[in-house]
């Protein structure tokens, strides 16, 4: 069954909408750090990870969360996954340049982990997600954690291949 939340293009739209031409502007204008193929990987990876997720346990049989106005899939809908592309990019641009090391890698991603239920929460409230079937936010935590270590992962890795 098609649920529908709103009929509008309201709050939820325009902030997707902005906020993905903001952060597009912001790696525009940060000095690059990375080669074109390296920045793109972590751009891309934010993408397929946010992807993955939400059609796995978005959809049945699981069926914890819809996104946006409807529960069928939409166009502001692959727009919003494109969104997750500049939140990645910028966990390894700040990663890198705050040289972060050693016990300091776990405080980093606990810090973005909590930022990353901030931001969730308040995609609740402007109603880019609604959750469904009892899911709680705090379900997220391992998965937050698990896609920014194995990110960091692919970054050492990335990192130790170059000449």
């Amino acid at each position: 069954m098609n649920r529908i939340y709103e009929r509008s293009f309201d709050v939820n739209e325009w902030f997707i909408i902005i906020s993905m031409i903001v952060l597009l502007l912001v790696i525009w204008v940060t000095p690059k750090i990375f080669s074109l193929l390296e920045g793109l990987s972590y751009f891309v990876y934010g993408i397929a990870v946010g992807m993955f997720y939400d059609h796995t346990i978005s959809i049945p049989p699981w069926d914890f969360y819809d996104v946006n106005d409807s529960s069928a899939y939409q166009g502001i809908d692959f727009i919003s996954y494109i969104m997750y592309g500049p939140f990645s990019y910028f966990f390894i641009y700040i990663y890198r340049k705050l040289r972060i090391a050693g016990i300091m890698n776990l405080a980093y991603v606990l810090i973005w982990t909590a930022f990353s239920l901030l931001m969730e929460w308040f995609t609740l409230i402007i109603g880019i997600f609604h959750f469904e079937k009892g899911y709680k936010m705090y379900w997220s935590i391992p998965i937050y954690m698990a896609v920014q270590s194995i990110q960091l992962l692919l970054h050492h890795t990335i990192k130790n291949q170059k000449p």
